[in-house]
């Protein structure tokens, strides 16, 4: 059950359901609300593009011979949001990722945090 003396940030009430938004609203106010919210699509705030080194067989493998990138969608832009959406992208559990690194075209290793 939902109180309606919560205060909801944008990003609460994009993970509410039909119900919770008509109970919080009133029906025809709650249905309009949740309409409209599903309707739009929702940018995410940053756009990361991740590669993982290739092993040589793997390497031998590739059409191209190049690196693969594969582009992860934040919400959020802190470390654990970026944590959470690497470890869902290679099956692993956020737990087991310790540190993440930034490589330059200078392959100048960069630690990343959340400043």
């Amino acid at each position: 059950m939902i109180s309606s003396d919560w205060r909801y940030a944008g990003a609460d009430l994009l993970r509410m359901s039909r119900e919770d938004l008509i109970q919080i609203c009133g029906l025809a106010d709650g249905i309009r609300l949740f309409n409209t919210m599903k309707g739009r699509s929702i940018q995410p705030r940053l756009t990361i593009y991740v590669c993982q080194q290739p092993t040589q067989s793997q390497a031998a493998m590739k059409p191209g011979g190049g690196d693969v990138y594969h582009a992860l969608y934040l919400e959020e832009r802190t470390l654990l949001d970026l944590s959470e959406k690497i470890a869902g992208f290679y099956n692993i559990t956020p737990q087991q990722i310790t540190q993440i690194y930034i490589q330059k075209t200078t392959s100048i290793h960069i630690l990343v945090s959340d400043e």
